[in-house]
């Protein structure tokens, strides 16, 4: 993971924290830039959570440190989330939303504390996208 700080002249790396160093999914929050999410997988070949435990990495301070987000994920998970399969929407709080590639859709409506599944499963999710009405 990395950040730039002055329009990508310069990269600044904040992976320290995370549990590797590769993953796909991550999105920003849509009102406050220091703020991200991310789903971190082993590596850019094995592309499953680490130990098939499913967790979010929340980082507020531009990733300077990481929390590990896991309230209503499961525990057993060998799954992937793709590359633009990350979203979060304009609300207050912001909802976050991440969806596998076994077609599991997770939605947090209080940034990450905690998660719900929504029913029923779809076939591989690609792409997460929020609009508000």
């Amino acid at each position: 993971m990395y950040r730039s700080d002055d329009g990508a002249d310069h990269w600044i790396e904040v992976t320290e924290g995370l549990p590797s160093e590769w993953g796909l999914g991550m999105t920003i929050h849509p009102n406050d830039p220091d703020t991200v999410w991310v789903c971190p997988a082993v590596s850019s070949f094995q592309h499953w959570m680490p130990d098939g435990q499913m967790a979010v990495h929340r980082s507020r301070d531009q990733g300077r440190t990481w929390e590990r987000l896991t309230s209503g994920l499961p525990d057993d998970a060998w799954v992937n989330v793709l590359r633009d399969a990350m979203a979060s929407d304009a609300l207050q709080p912001a909802g976050v939303y991440v969806g596998t590639n076994t077609g599991q859709l997770f939605h947090s409506a209080d940034e990450g504390d905690s998660w719900r599944q929504a029913e029923p499963l779809f076939p591989a999710i690609n792409s997460v996208g929020t609009a508000t009405l």
